[in-house]
């Protein structure tokens, strides 16, 4: 019995097994006949993309471009003021960036020492003038003795002759005749001892003036010295800095204070040394070039004053100065963004940075596809509104051309793009 069991078991087993295979062989010929006798479908057709892109017209015309400098704002007058003696700061009376007039007082020194000293020179200069008063007193009353030195000299003679004359008749001892030639030997010497003395007077007039003279010197000295503890500024302007305080002791030499004149700033540039020769050919020959800057929202301009007669070591340019109006608004050492306006250029287009392409390539469209044209660039340039652009030219662009001026990293000759003319405003949006 068992093994009868067994035996329909496993032939049940093989009729579930034959009945799946059965259904899946059903299935996979059900399949086969649908696919053969269904409807077969059309191919895709494949579109091409059209690129939405900005574009300009273009307009060639006669530009002025720029030339794009940083520079920095100088005064052509920055006076370091120091003192030429020793002595404490007493005051200080304008500070850092305070407005000062000429003549105005800046610092004020302790002036006790230079006084002291001021006072010995005037008594030194008082006593020598006073020497040379009496030395002059002496010449005049010398010179006025030379006749009564003469006429003693003349009595002293008569009478030696006048003893003579007794001596030869014996009327007269010889020492009476000694004794008259001693005295007319004396008188003699006198008067030429005066007469030296008299000689020497103008030396001695002129030594003593020089005495004068140099206490002068050393009176005039002190008052300078004094004249030291009073820093006053030498023009108007504005004070850049102080370097001291009240109680400090400066030493002769040292720096006090800096105050610039703010009414010869000017801002200093490298430029090119060919835009230097350019801008220099057109001053010469009486032409103005001037340059501008947005500083603060406001539009400033700067005339060119004068260019550096060399290079600079360090500097790959030439100098070039321009002057400012607007000085009471500006701060020295203030960096500059200078658009400096060259002459102009005919048969240029400005067009935005990011319209140029690598190899000097930009792109006109033409029925609506791209077609790249090589151009030349001629300089930078500034619109109305301050935009950048950069003056191109190309023999390949004709006036009324469409010109992309979108940033497109596929753009391609023969690419298909949707133009679309470009607004102020989306051009400076562009921008």
């Amino acid at each position: 019995m068992k093994w009868q069991n067994g035996l329909r078991k496993s032939f049940d087993f093989a009729v579930r097994k034959l009945s799946w295979l059965l259904a899946l062989l059903a299935a996979a010929l059900i399949a086969v006949v649908i696919i053969a006798t269904g409807p077969s479908a059309a191919p895709a057709e494949k579109v091409e993309t059209a690129w939405p892109v900005s574009v300009v017209t273009a307009r060639p015309d006669s530009l002025a471009p720029v030339l794009l400098a940083f520079g920095r704002l100088e005064s052509r007058q920055v006076a370091n003021l120091n003192t030429s003696i020793s002595a404490p700061v007493k005051e200080v009376h304008r500070h850092e960036g305070e407005w000062v007039e000429a003549g105005e007082l800046l610092i004020e020194l302790d002036a006790a020492e230079p006084q002291l000293a001021y006072d010995i020179a005037l008594a030194s200069y008082q006593r020598n003038v006073a020497q040379l008063e009496s030395v002059k007193t002496e010449q005049q009353l010398a010179n006025s003795l030379v006749a009564e030195y003469r006429q003693l000299k003349d009595i002293a003679e008569t009478r030696l002759q006048r003893i003579r004359d007794l001596h030869a008749q014996g009327m007269v001892a010889d020492s009476e005749l000694d004794g008259a030639r001693q005295e007319a030997s004396e008188k003699a010497i006198q008067v030429e001892e005066h007469l030296a003395r008299v000689a020497d007077y103008p030396n001695r007039v002129a030594q003593q003036q020089a005495s004068v003279d140099e206490a002068a010197a050393y009176l005039e000295k002190a008052r300078i010295d004094l004249q030291q503890t009073r820093i006053e500024a030498p023009f108007s302007g504005r004070v850049i800095s102080t370097a001291v305080t009240r109680g400090d002791r400066v030493i002769a030499g040292s720096s006090l204070v800096q105050i610039a004149d703010y009414s010869n700033l000017e801002i200093r540039t490298s430029i090119p040394a060919g835009s230097a020769t350019v801008l220099r050919d057109i001053v010469t020959n009486g032409g103005t070039v001037t340059a501008t800057a947005q500083l603060d929202n406001r539009k400033l301009s700067f005339p060119l004053v004068r260019l550096a007669a060399d290079v600079k070591p360090g500097q790959s340019g030439i100098d070039a100065f321009f002057a400012s109006d607007a000085n009471d608004s500006l701060d020295i050492g203030r960096t500059v963004q200078l658009a400096i306006t060259l002459p102009e250029i005919d048969r240029v287009i400005p067009m935005p940075v990011h319209a140029l392409y690598p190899d000097q390539t930009l792109y006109r469209v033409v029925e609506d596809r791209l077609r790249a044209v090589h151009y030349q660039e001629m300089g930078d340039y500034l619109d109305i509104d301050g935009n950048f652009n950069v003056l191109v030219r190309s023999q390949e662009v004709s006036s009324g051309d469409l010109l992309m001026v979108s940033q497109l990293p596929r753009a391609i000759t023969g690419l298909l793009v949707d133009p679309t003319e470009a607004s102020d405003t989306e051009t400076l949006l562009l921008n």
